[in-house]
């Protein structure tokens, strides 16, 4: 389940910054085009063509908001149940992970690309390693602890015994 949406790419960053991070390298893409793909909804005088790149700009953005939705779940599995409620507490923040993963992510070709940028993803990877290693734990919608991961861990633990005195 993606942790975000194409519409709010959009409306976090601007359909201009989303068109540039989406160019086509052609210049046919514009705000209007994406806007108009993600409404589902074309203008009149709109070719086939321009329908075409907007709805391949579309189906780039929504594909890159599911790839990065699976990595932050590769992180989020270790520490809790997936997949978590819409109506979470966490919903917003995972949001804003995707989204700026998703932005660096699309930005890192040479569109868009900026230290800042840069800067706020590597901050939202090190907040899925804390979230992963227990330092930062995701709360529900009333505040409450969410359900941990139910996986099984593995190995023998150090018992005490001493096991060298044992006649074989």
């Amino acid at each position: 389940m993606p942790y975000a949406t194409p519409l709010a790419f959009v409306q976090r960053y601007g359909a201009d910054e989303s068109a540039q991070v989406l160019a086509d390298g052609m210049g046919v893409l514009t705000p209007e085009l994406l806007l108009a793909a993600i409404a589902g909804t074309w203008p009149v005088g709109v070719t086939a063509d321009e329908q075409a790149v907007a709805n391949a700009s579309l189906t780039r953005l929504t594909h890159e908001l599911a790839i990065t939705s699976n990595y932050m779940d590769g992180y989020l599995r270790s520490a809790c149940s997936l997949p978590l409620a819409a109506t979470d507490a966490n919903a917003g923040t995972l949001e804003n992970c995707c989204l700026r993963l998703t932005r660096s992510a699309l930005s890192s070709d040479g569109t868009g690309a900026t230290e800042r940028t840069d800067k706020q993803a590597d901050d939202q990877r090190a907040w899925l390693r804390d979230v992963a290693a227990g330092r930062v734990q995701l709360v529900g919608s009333n505040g409450e602890a969410i359900a941990p991961t139910t996986s099984i861990k593995t190995g023998r633990a150090n018992s005490g015994y001493r096991w060298d005195g044992y006649p074989l």
